[in-house]
């Protein structure tokens, strides 16, 4: 009896076993968490940048190409630098009442805005423990905030941000050991900077996929 109750046990973990392995796998679309098409035609301000170096490349059309390229065919309508859309409604401000102006001159059920801060860090010194070796490194820092409103309420539908660093340079110093010293184009450096921060500011309007096993 107690044979047959280790067979039917083994039997029947063996069953599980197989089920398991012949389980199969999809993979499924996961939406984007904002959909363009519901936002009608997007007017977009150039981003505000705020730079203590010269960049390479520009964060705004880096942003609007990850956009269309999420969701092709969103409607997009450049207007121009802050201070002259501002000068052509009349404010001072980008404000609720701003926004609103700003929709109804040029057409646009959406607003996208945004700023980039970048800043070239003081070399980053490191000193081994036992004083004998020494690293350092140079780092510029970028920091995206970039939001979609509403004309006609002025309210905010979306807003997210990247942030992150890029090393530029970097020196090692051993004991008994030549210098070890590494360089990047500052030039290449800083356009992966901006592509980074687009590619990850614009990852809501992106579909994601996910693996699921079904039985």
């Amino acid at each position: 009896m107690q044979r047959n109750l280790l067979r039917g046990l083994w039997i029947l973990l063996l069953g599980v076993a197989l089920s398991a392995c012949g389980g199969k796998k999809i993979t499924v679309e996961i939406p984007p968490h904002i959909d363009l098409s519901t936002m009608g035609s997007i007017g977009v301000i150039a981003f505000d940048v705020q730079s203590d170096a010269p960049l390479q490349g520009d964060i705004t059309l880096k942003f609007i190409q990850h956009m269309q390229a999420a969701q092709p065919g969103v409607p997009v309508l450049e207007l121009g630098s802050q201070a002259d859309v501002l000068r052509e409604v009349g404010f001072d401000s980008l404000d609720t009442e701003a926004v609103k102006a700003i929709g109804k001159k040029y057409g646009v059920d959406t607003l996208l805005t945004g700023t980039l801060e970048v800043t070239q860090s003081v070399p980053d010194v490191t000193f081994g423990q036992s004083l004998t070796s020494m690293s350092a490194a140079t780092y510029v820092r970028g920091n995206l905030d970039a939001r979609l409103r509403q004309t006609r309420t002025g309210a905010t539908l979306w807003s997210n941000g990247a942030n992150g660093k890029w090393k530029l340079a970097g020196v090692d110093l051993a004991s008994g050991s030549l210098p070890s010293i590494g360089i990047n184009n500052s030039e290449d450096k800083y356009k992966k900077m901006l592509q980074d921060l687009a590619q990850v500011g614009t990852a809501d309007f992106r579909s994601t996929y996910e693996t699921r096993k079904v039985k």
